[in-house]
């Protein structure tokens, strides 16, 4: 997806989302439809070495 900000263009991060149709349905403005259910992977994020106050910690 392409943005602008302040005048400046950028590529927004998209991830993909994978979802599985359950049986449960809803009807919303007339229209019936399945309810999705979204399976997000979790991403683990690398150890960061921070410093507030001159405390350090790990995140």
């Amino acid at each position: 997806m392409r943005l602008s900000f302040l005048g400046q263009s950028y590529e927004a991060p998209t991830p993909e989302i994978d979802t599985i149709e359950t049986e449960a349905t809803v009807t919303f403005l007339g229209r019936r439809t399945h309810i999705k259910q979204q399976q997000i992977a979790h991403r683990s994020h690398p150890s960061e070495e921070l410093t507030y106050r001159g405390i350090r910690y790990s995140r």
